[in-house]
């Protein structure tokens, strides 16, 4: 449980770095940002796996470059369930992912400890 909510609090912090990188990228407040967060560690929880599994071959192929598309792809659901999250673009979507995936990257020490 610890460990889910570090991961939502990654989720947090990554797209809130991304409205402040990409001023096209429009959250309303913290609520926002909250929410944001939660569902998009909620879709990581339960649909990611489910996606890497049917995505196995074209993964294999690249390499795991596929999985930044996977996860730009949850990042567009998260967008389309939070209402107060607007990512206007696929491209901001795939640069938020990109950001949440390289904060994770580089907490999974923390990770790690709390597992």
């Amino acid at each position: 449980m610890l460990n889910f909510m570090i991961k939502c609090f990654i989720n947090m912090i990554g797209i809130y770095i991304a409205t402040l990188l990409f001023p096209a990228i429009f959250i309303s407040g913290l609520e926002g940002v909250f929410w944001a967060g939660f569902l998009l560690g909620l879709l990581n929880l339960f649909l990611r796996p489910l996606l890497l599994l049917i995505s196995l071959p074209i993964n294999l192929v690249t390499l795991g470059l596929f999985t930044l598309i996977i996860n730009a792809f949850l990042v567009v659901l998260t967008d389309f369930f939070v209402r107060g999250l607007t990512l206007p673009t696929f491209s901001l979507a795939f640069a938020t992912a990109f950001i949440t995936t390289l904060l994770h990257m580089l907490s999974s020490p923390i990770l790690r400890k709390y597992s």
